[in-house]
């Protein structure tokens, strides 16, 4: 596995998650809950999804997203989606 390309996803990932929720970068950790540690309403998650999308060029299907518990279960799911790119 690509270390440095995990740690760039994992730091883009904590700073849209920061930027859209406007918490610090410091409060969320690889294994911060997305579901209880963070303060996400609906339009803010839809928001995060859209950004990540942006970001890194990939399409979240939803099925994918309801699985999705924790900063490091996003950061692995857009390494398998931009595997390649």
């Amino acid at each position: 596995m690509d270390d440095s390309r995990r740690e760039q996803i994992y730091k883009e990932v904590i700073r849209i998650l920061s930027a859209d929720l406007e918490v610090s970068a410091e409060d969320i950790a690889n294994d911060t809950n997305l579901n209880t540690e963070l303060p996400f309403d609906s339009l803010q998650l839809y928001e995060f999804v859209i950004d990540l999308e942006e970001a890194f060029n990939v399409k979240l299907p939803d099925e994918l997203l309801d699985q999705m518990k924790t900063v490091d279960d996003i950061v692995s799911l857009i390494m398998r989606l931009t595997e390649g790119k």
